[in-house]
């Protein structure tokens, strides 16, 4: 299992992906933008990817991001990207269309091109971009900040059934089977690595509240259901015990103690690691690296006190 957070010591791990979900607001990019910057630091080169249409990872870094990856200044080893839902369909009707001239006459190339106007054009294009930074191995650790949970699950499934349809194609020429056998197998090179606990680590971003908790909850069924299992909960914002003298204050933090509790068992199956409500918001590259460091002493304090 990854270590998201800790030591950033340059021991670089084995090649990983990191999946941050949850419900919109909960504070996923910001996670996710600390997760691949700890990653860098440990000496790992580390594609930070964002599947969010909203795509605010580069107000985190206080940089542009573009839809190829290029490397974040101030932190060697990262590099960051957006998967740009109409830039995608452009590149990808460009691509079929310029492969289709080498192949076919004009009229069937126009045919095509009509085709390629469908609503499902832009869901392939931007599944196809996300298989690439899944399966890619220009980069050591991927971390995917995600869209809110229901368009997560949806391209996380993509790889299941873009499989078995291709699986029950029976028909077609010797060169589509061909291709069809490529696509099956980049279909299940794909099930295998978000399936597998050593190569992609799952985390539920959640407030220590009822209604994120139960998203993730529902989240986490839906993922386990196609064989991905959650590796960790990422509870954000929670208040520290020194801070709460005032009632009101004090009554947040025990709320928030008993949900925490609850975490525990409702997943088993995951580590539980809570992430500290920050003075200010956390924008730039020292906001960052302040997170990452209190984040590391609360867990190591954490793996000390058990031991």
């Amino acid at each position: 299992m990854s270590t998201l957070f800790g030591s950033t010591a340059k021991t670089p791990e084995p090649s990983r992906r990191i999946f941050l979900a949850g419900k919109g607001g909960v504070g996923k990019t910001t996670l996710a933008v600390a997760t691949a910057v700890r990653s860098a630091k440990a000496g790992s080169k580390t594609l930070l990817m964002t599947t969010d249409p909203a795509a605010q990872i580069g107000l985190v870094l206080e940089t542009p991001i573009g839809e190829d990856p290029a490397s974040v200044p101030g932190v060697p080893n990262l590099y960051a990207a957006r998967i740009d839902p109409e830039e995608e369909t452009r590149r990808y009707q460009a691509a079929v269309l310029d492969d289709a001239r080498r192949r076919y006459q004009p009229d069937t190339v126009e045919r095509m091109r009509e085709e390629l106007n469908s609503p499902c054009t832009e869901e392939v294009a931007v599944f196809r971009r996300f298989l690439w930074a899944l399966l890619t191995e220009d980069f050591a650790t991927v971390v995917f900040d995600t869209a809110p949970t229901g368009h997560t699950l949806r391209l996380l499934a993509l790889p299941l059934s873009y499989g078995q349809q291709i699986a029950v194609k029976a028909q077609g020429s010797d060169e589509s089977r061909a291709v069809d056998q490529e696509e099956s197998e980049r279909m299940r090179q794909a099930m295998a690595v978000l399936r597998n606990p050593d190569e992609t680590t799952f985390a539920w971003v959640v407030y220590p509240e009822s209604t994120p908790i139960e998203e993730a909850q529902r989240g986490a069924e839906d993922l386990r259901r196609i064989g991905i299992p959650t590796g960790w909960v990422l509870v954000n914002q929670v208040l520290p015990e020194a801070v709460c003298v005032h009632p009101l204050f004090r009554k947040r933090y025990e709320m928030q103690q008993g949900y925490l509790r609850a975490l525990v068992g409702q997943f088993s199956e995951a580590e539980v690691l809570e992430v500290p409500l920050q003075a200010e918001e956390v924008i730039g590259l020292d906001a960052i690296d302040r997170l990452v460091q209190e984040m590391g002493n609360d867990r190591q304090s954490r793996e000390t006190h058990v031991h």
